[in-house]
């Protein structure tokens, strides 16, 4: 349950106060930016414990970062929240806009000046994301403003994480897991994003690639990790990476990578439009520029 907190905070008394103004305020506003820092930098350090393969100090990291969140997100409300959706997607726009004209440019500017060309680079790169983030946030103010309907759908409304533990009936008598089962968990997990995507009946047209790194043995846990790379008019290209760990020891490591691609088709099993995707950071639009590579290639090659 979220609890929305004004800027009037009741006192011990029942009387109320306003917070704006006060160094109170100021307390929150550092604390908030504190917490903030700290789950990015346990993120961060999650992220290089685990590629290290300290899981268990990542899960601590990640847990941490968590926490810290909670406590950015109760002292925002203290400091009033953002409101409702609409006013919350125009403070954003705001924040965008800012950090496209004001922000990153004079932070280039100043990088150049002192001789760091790289991150001068860095920030002009932002200064055009943030662009394209200002630009999605009007369309989508004004699709909940009911004058455009908001076209699309990100990435991360598709995407999912599946488990499932391997079975003695699955492998082959030295204990390792069939390829062949392996491609049914990345089918299923394929074909729940393309349908999540569209919302309409999907089919499996190809296997663009499949890469097995290193056998899964029975008893491990296959993770499968599947997302939307590149969608055209009806295909979608799913990428999957597969990950196995064993339940004894904890160990985890990436056993398979794969794309597939899945389409859309109506009732009478032809192929249907679907919806554009919306791609909203840098590596999603890397993923996207190298799927749209594959599927250009490939359409190259049927001719």
């Amino acid at each position: 349950m979220v609890v929305r907190i004004p800027h009037a905070l009741s006192d011990r008394k029942g009387g109320y106060m306003n917070i704006k103004g006060t160094r109170t305020e100021k307390n929150l506003q550092a604390a908030f930016a504190g917490e903030c820092q700290a789950r990015s930098r346990y993120l961060f350090s999650g992220d290089i414990a685990r590629e290290a393969g300290l899981n268990d100090v990542a899960d601590v990291f990640f847990e941490l970062a968590e926490n810290e969140g909670e406590h950015a997100r109760q002292e925002f409300e203290f400091l009033g929240g953002l409101g409702d959706v609409k006013t919350s997607i125009k403070k954003a726009i705001q924040g965008e806009r800012l950090e496209k004209e004001q922000i990153y440019p004079e932070f280039s500017k100043i990088a150049l000046e002192e001789g760091f060309q790289e991150i001068a680079d860095f920030f002009e790169r932002m200064k055009n994301v943030e662009a394209t983030h200002e630009q999605r946030l009007r369309d989508l103010l004004k699709s909940v403003e009911g004058k455009k309907e908001f076209k699309g759908k990100t990435v991360m409304h598709s995407e999912v994480n599946m488990a499932q533990v391997m079975l003695p009936d699955q492998a082959n008598p030295s204990g390792y897991v069939h390829g062949g089962e392996l491609i049914k968990l990345i089918d299923n997990a394929a074909g729940v994003v393309a349908a999540r995507h569209c919302r309409q009946d999907i089919v499996l047209v190809r296997v663009a690639e499949v890469n097995f790194l290193a056998p899964v043995e029975v008893g491990n846990l296959a993770l499968v990790h599947a997302y939307l790379t590149f969608v055209s008019r009806s295909s979608m290209e799913v990428g999957i990476e597969l990950d196995a760990e064993s339940l004894i020891t904890g160990e985890r490591y990436r056993a398979n990578t794969a794309y597939l691609i899945m389409v859309s088709i109506d009732d009478d099993g032809k192929p249907t439009p679907v919806p554009p995707l919306l791609v909203s950071t840098e590596e999603q639009q890397r993923r996207f520029e190298e799927g749209k590579a594959r599927y250009e290639a490939f359409k190259r090659a049927k001719k």
